[in-house]
């Protein structure tokens, strides 16, 4: 088989630079590229393949969710995580943050994964912004037991939505998330059917969350909280909530004798296992809780809006 040397002669080069014209500019296709050179089609796609090594070929995507490069790496220099997207603000037919997410997430989906699915606006339009796929053996499960009184607020319909659009199986936690003393969140998770699917989501390959503030969220929104409890998370400075843990400003978890009695996987759990968790957020009031998150690296994947991400920059 004939190799290229490190630098062509210049009948090799002139044959690669001819090649990556009648490709990219003209429109040939390599069939068509093959017969014209009498060449083979393979060692079209040589010459193609070395036009990109040697520089002459640079492929660019822009979309609207390719991202802005500037604000991302100004983001990763504050919190270095794998991956940070900041794209545009929504049109009136998409979400570009949620699609965004939900590209990603297709990108990395494996078959056989367990895919832990949180709850709320920024989920339901992940879910909805991702195209059907035919995948083996995955297997979806919601990351805490029933709360509210909408659908946005039922990790149990977020994992059967989820679980329609990859083709996978789905297990339902029937539990609530909130319990109401230490003695019934300690009998509902002895249950084998609560403990296998909280072990599940504690263990899962891929987790998909959303980030709540204590001020805006669907907890205070629609008083699934009590203004006791809400006292309490405020008099300890919590900032908001991932996958119903409640951090402060700088990352630390914040704990009541109300939070150690729900029925929810354990963030700090999830991360020790999961190959990928990848989060979902934007607006300015989520900023504070946004920080922490990422402060603690609690998330490998993370995606936001422009105001977002120029907040964060401005804040902290």
């Amino acid at each position: 088989m004939t190799k290229f040397k490190s630098k062509a002669s210049d009948p090799m080069l002139d044959k690669i630079i001819l090649t990556a014209q009648l490709y990219y500019n003209s429109h040939f296709s390599q069939q068509e590229i093959a017969d014209r050179l009498h060449i083979s089609r393979p060692w079209v796609s040589k010459l193609l393949n070395k036009a990109q090594e040697m520089g002459f070929v640079k492929i660019t995507i822009d979309t609207p969710i390719s991202g802005i490069p500037s604000l991302e790496e100004k983001l990763k220099e504050k919190y270095p995580l794998p991956l940070i997207r900041v794209v545009k603000a929504p049109d009136e037919n998409h979400n570009y943050v949620a699609l965004s997410a939900a590209n990603y997430f297709v990108s990395q989906i494996q078959n056989g994964d367990t895919i832990g699915i949180g709850w709320g606006n920024a989920v339901s339009q992940f879910i909805q912004e991702l195209v059907p796929l035919n995948t083996k053996n995955i297997r979806v499960v919601p990351m805490a037991g029933s709360f509210g009184a909408t659908f946005e607020t039922l990790p149990n319909y977020s994992a059967i939505e989820l679980a329609k659009k990859i083709e996978g199986e789905v297990q339902t936690l029937h539990a609530p998330a909130f319990c109401s003393s230490q003695e019934e969140y300690e009998t509902l998770t002895a249950s084998e059917s609560v403990h296998t699917i909280l072990d599940q989501a504690n263990h899962c390959d891929i987790a998909v969350a959303g980030i709540g503030s204590l001020s805006a969220s669907f907890l205070t929104r629609y008083n699934i909280l009590s203004q006791e409890e809400i006292g309490i998370l405020q008099k300890q400075e919590a900032a908001g909530d991932i996958l119903l843990r409640f951090l402060n400003s700088q990352g630390d978890p914040v704990e009541t004798e109300w939070t150690q009695h729900t029925i929810r996987a354990d963030i700090f759990e999830v991360k020790k296992h999961a190959r990928q968790i990848i989060s979902l957020a934007w607006g300015k009031e989520k900023s504070q809780i946004i920080h922490a998150v990422l402060s603690a690296g609690l998330v490998d994947a993370f995606f936001t809006d422009e105001e977002t991400a120029l907040d964060l920059l401005e804040r902290f």
